[in-house]
């Protein structure tokens, strides 16, 4: 019976310990798990990149057509004047604009390097300008006014989307601007 005494005194004692044990294991610090990494942030879809829609090219200049500053040559002075022709085959056609901002019809022909122009006013005058061409930028020649007097008179290329933008009063154009007078103030604006 001792023996059994003994056992079960064991027995008790271990049970009185148990939870003395458990609560040893509760207050022992554990090891927190390590933490996952946390995922890349996300990065938003890229907007697609919006390119703006490109102008048209310019449409292709035939022969001679397009805008022509023209400038007739007075002893004294020079004053300016336009042509907005169109080229078809040998024939012109188009509009001109004199010094003083009048518009009047224009006809004419091209032949290799030779050009003539025939502008009629309103008043029913006519105009007459006989050149030379250098390429398809340039032109010299001779002016015949509707009293029959001739005047040297050169030309030159002057690429522009209107016919009638930017035009002033002075050397490249017509309009108002300086002084009111021709020859004063203003100029020739390149579009841009």
């Amino acid at each position: 019976m001792k023996s059994q005494r003994i056992a079960l005194g064991c027995a008790l004692a271990a049970l009185l310990a148990m939870p003395a044990v458990v609560q040893a294991q509760q207050a022992l610090p554990t090891a927190s798990p390590t933490p996952a990494a946390s995922p890349a942030p996300v990065k938003p879809a890229a907007k697609p990149v919006v390119k703006p829609t490109p102008k048209p090219p310019p449409p292709q200049r035939i022969g001679i057509s397009g805008v022509w500053e023209i400038q007739i040559q007075y002893p004294n002075k020079t004053i300016y004047a336009h042509f907005s022709m169109h080229q078809h085959g040998d024939a012109l056609e188009g509009t001109y604009l004199s010094p003083h901002g009048k518009k009047s019809r224009l006809a004419g022909s091209v032949s290799g390097e030779n050009m003539v122009v025939v502008v009629t006013l309103a008043d029913g005058k006519v105009l007459r300008f006989e050149s030379q061409l250098n390429g398809t930028t340039d032109m010299v020649g001779m002016f015949t006014k509707a009293d029959g007097k001739r005047v040297v008179f050169t030309a030159s290329y002057r690429p522009k989307e209107k016919f009638f933008d930017s035009l002033s009063p002075v050397p490249g154009g017509l309009g108002t601007g300086g002084t009111g007078g021709i020859g004063t103030g203003g100029g020739y604006n390149p579009p841009r």
